[in-house]
């Protein structure tokens, strides 16, 4: 696969992302620079591979993938960011697989149907709110309220988390390697089964990362039903 390289530096974000999809079309794999101004960037992209080098914005690679993708199991876009990202990375994602070097903002993989978002750094506050279907994993510490009202989804995270973890969580699921300083509103602390070993030990894997999985928590809804009183 022929590279293109592709310099932000001076571009705005419409100028940045129509150079990005140009060259995605011709089956090229691009590599970009200078990106770190850049607000939008690779947002809904849909297939093709792209390298960022360097740090870049905030709500980098929303809505990438489709929701045809998702239901019938193809791929969408790979994108490696090589540095650190800003706030609502991966925001309303359908699919494809997001990789970011460093560490991310607030709210990464907020409404994130579909699709795997990877943070080799620590990821801030409301890290998976209102998920939807993806996986997120994160190899440091994460901060407060992440997982509020996921209703389906996965959400690794290797190190520590803050206050009200998985606080009105619906559906879905939180493993967690370090320690929480508190769990939020309908949320409850279960034992691993032997399937969630294997899932996680495979995810982990997967991406280059190694934790003892059999000291992981994992956090689930108390009810499916929290705001109407049942089970």
């Amino acid at each position: 696969m022929s590279v293109v390289e592709v310099d932000a530096k001076g571009l705005n974000l419409r100028e940045v992302n129509e150079r990005i999809r140009k060259a995605v079309d011709e089956g090229r794999k691009v590599v970009v620079f200078n990106a770190e101004h850049v607000d939008g960037l690779l947002a809904g992209l849909t297939k093709g591979e792209v390298e960022v080098r360097g740090s870049v914005g905030s709500y980098v690679a929303m809505l990438i993938g489709t929701r045809e993708q998702k239901e019938r199991g193809l791929p969408g876009p790979k994108i490696i960011i090589e540095g650190n990202a800003g706030d609502y990375l991966a925001d309303g994602a359908w699919n494809g697989e997001v990789i970011v070097k460093g560490n991310v903002g607030y709210g990464a993989g907020i409404y994130a149907y579909g699709g795997t978002i990877v943070v080799y750094g620590n990821a801030g506050d409301a890290l998976g709110q209102l998920l939807k279907g993806a996986t997120v994993i994160v190899k440091g510490d994460v901060g407060d309220i992440v997982g509020l009202y996921m209703v389906g989804g996965t959400i690794v995270i290797l190190g520590n988390a803050g206050e009200k973890l998985g606080d009105w969580m619906i559906r879905g699921e939180i493993f967690l390697g370090g320690s929480y300083k508190s769990l939020g509103n309908n949320a409850k602390e279960v034992s691993l089964s032997d399937e969630d070993k294997k899932k996680l030990s495979e995810l982990l894997s997967k991406y280059g990362l190694e934790a003892d999985v059999s000291k992981f928590k994992k956090i689930v809804p108390v009810s499916s039903r929290p705001f109407y009183g049942k089970k």
